[in-house]
């Protein structure tokens, strides 16, 4: 008997016949088909959702492949066996066999060639002990951070102590010389007495000389007393975290007063604006230090090569905050640059000992410290102008 068509069913009898319906075989068969039938599909449902979920998965066709196809074609080939036992479709058996034996061959090829690929992919145990090198690394790198980050905040330390001893140094220069003239005075008075040749005149001039004499030496020991104190106030500013009470127009002078010698050998000049009654209540330390990194910012590059460059301090109270305005008339900041600005360790001055962390402290300190923010506008040629602002309620104590 020769069947007319693959899908013809008249000529076959039922699988059944051959287990002569003997009801404990059939069904354990039957059973065992569909519920390894419901396990393939489950497999291929829950293969679609894996590969649709993970958008990072490589090669995410093998995946559908090895796991849609195959087990798709494995379960149907088992649900098609255990409906043969009552129907003898065997012709759609046929077909479902011979699709998966397809899919089957096309998965064993190609698995060769991927294989190299999976086999590269780092197992758990060695993701984890990546893990804690890179977690060692970062640490290592957020110490040596943290370091230079304490070097530069020296760094500018070291520029304020330079500016007071170059400060210090005209006012005592002064005051040796009057007491120079001072001694020699008092020596001619010496051999005028011993001679007994000392004339009223003589005296007078003698009167008049010490008492010049006298006058310099007190002036400018006066004033190398107040650098000295200013200096020492924000020497310990600087040690001493401890907040406290102060008046922030006053401490930008004293500041002003410590950086002048950076600015005193060429013609450029700083002009502050600044309301007599804010005073501040905080670390003063983070003034000293946004001050200085600005101004030093800007004399490196900024005014580079300039001789008569401009800055602009306007610090005012504006509703519940304290803006704190800096602005320069130097050569701009590219605006390439702009976006890095405040990033730590970038620099244009690498090879000139630069390290890149002056804006990227004054930016943690107005962010952390002041609770505030900062901005920074700037084009080619017009300058540069950075805007701060912190919080009035915080950190100003309004005058009684």
């Amino acid at each position: 008997m020769n069947s007319t068509s693959l899908f013809d069913t008249s000529n076959f009898m039922p699988h059944g016949m051959c287990y002569l319906w003997q009801a404990d075989i059939l069904w354990t068969s039957v059973v065992s088909d569909v519920v390894t039938a419901l396990a393939y599909f489950s497999i291929t449902i829950a293969m679609v959702i894996f590969v649709r979920k993970r958008h990072d998965l490589p090669y995410p066709w093998f995946f559908t492949l090895a796991g849609s196809i195959i087990f798709m074609a494995c379960g149907t080939s088992h649900l098609v066996s255990a409906i043969v036992i009552w129907e003898p479709i065997y012709g759609v058996s046929a077909i479902v066999k011979a699709v998966t034996a397809v899919a089957s061959l096309a998965t064993g090829i190609v698995i060769w060639f991927v294989l190299p690929f999976f086999l590269s992919i780092p197992s758990p145990s060695m993701l984890a002990r990546k893990n804690v090198e890179l977690q060692e690394s970062l640490d290592k790198l957020t110490i040596a951070q943290a370091s230079l980050v304490e070097s530069e905040k020296m760094a500018s330390l070291g520029g304020l102590v330079t500016g007071i001893a170059h400060e210090i140094n005209t006012p005592l220069g002064v005051a040796i010389t009057a007491v120079s003239l001072a001694k020699e005075s008092i020596d001619k008075l010496k051999d005028n007495l011993s001679n007994n040749t000392l004339t009223k005149k003589q005296l007078a001039q003698y009167k008049e000389g010490v008492e010049k004499s006298t006058e310099l030496i007190e002036s400018n020991l006066n004033r190398t007393a107040h650098l000295v104190d200013n200096f020492k106030q924000i020497a310990i500013d600087h040690s001493d975290e401890s907040l406290r009470s102060y008046n922030l127009r006053e401490y930008i002078n004293k500041v002003l007063v410590s950086l002048k010698s950076v600015f005193k050998e060429n013609s450029h000049k700083i002009t502050v604006q600044c309301d007599a009654d804010i005073n501040i209540y905080g670390t003063p330390s983070d003034i000293t230090q946004i001050m200085t990194n600005l101004i030093m910012n800007t004399f490196k590059h900024g005014f580079e090569h300039m001789n008569n460059g401009d800055i602009a301090i306007e610090v005012q109270k504006k509703e519940q905050n304290v803006t704190f305005t800096y602005t320069d008339s130097g050569c701009g900041i590219p605006q390439q640059d702009m976006l890095k600005l405040f990033d730590p360790f970038f620099t244009t001055k690498r090879g000139s000992g630069n390290p890149g962390l002056g804006l990227y402290i004054v930016y943690n300190l107005v962010t952390q410290s002041l609770n505030g923010n900062i901005e920074c506008n700037s084009e080619v040629g017009k300058g540069v102008k950075f805007n701060i602002s912190f919080p009035f309620s915080s950190q100003v104590i309004a005058s009684q």
